[in-house]
């Protein structure tokens, strides 16, 4: 007997994902931020700054789909874009202090309802759970390989 399409772990996933992330933009928008430039500015290091060729890859983008982000972020005065001295084209992606702020305020976020699911469900199930995304990964990963060929 097959299950219905809301059974599947795509849709789980999928339905999942979208649950915490609208979660997370409802937190974001009481601070003028979106879920993305959170993500984004978790993922930018707090002293030595980022490339965004570096970033991109961490949020499963391309780094020139980042420009709107960061042209948002540097707007908002949370992040600098300074070019690289040795080559030009390369630039690193400075957290300004307000930047630094906004980062502690999402992971912070991030970490309260990691904490508060871990007091729910327990260690346990919690790496399991982990345990089993790295498994479908792993299969979603070698799957696309075989499509590839």
């Amino acid at each position: 007997m097959s299950k219905k399409h809301t059974e599947t772990i795509d849709s789980k996933l999928k339905t999942t994902w979208q649950v915490v992330s609208r979660m997370y933009n409802v937190e974001a928008s009481l601070h003028d931020l979106t879920i993305a430039m959170g993500h984004f500015l978790l993922n930018i290091d707090s002293h030595e700054g980022s490339y965004a060729s570096d970033i991109a890859p961490l949020l499963g983008m391309e780094s020139t789909s980042l420009s709107r982000i960061t042209l948002s972020l540097e707007k908002k005065k949370l992040i600098q874009r300074i070019p690289d001295k040795t080559d030009r084209r390369k630039i690193k992606i400075v957290l300004t202090q307000k930047g630094k702020a906004s980062k502690d305020l999402a992971k912070n976020v991030v970490r309260n309802f990691n904490h508060l699911v871990e007091l729910k469900l327990g260690k346990e199930k919690i790496d399991t759970f982990f345990k089993t995304l790295d498994e479908i990964t792993a299969l979603a990963e070698e799957r696309n390989k075989l499509i590839k060929l």
